[in-house]
């Protein structure tokens, strides 16, 4: 999966979480996480730099 892919899977991951009841949440797999560690595994491997903002959680 490319950069793009992977920020854009994230996006959906964001979305969707914020529709999931706070009592359900932890008892699901965490894919925020699982696709924010991607794109740090990603961005470490191709040398690019993180933007100056918010750190992806």
């Amino acid at each position: 999966m490319d950069l793009n892919e992977l920020l854009y899977q994230h996006q959906r991951a964001l979305m969707t979480a914020s529709l999931v009841p706070i009592a359900l949440a932890g008892s699901r797999f965490d894919l925020v996480g699982h696709y924010a560690e991607r794109i740090r595994r990603l961005r470490s491997e191709l040398g690019v730099s993180v933007w100056p903002g918010p750190a992806l959680r």
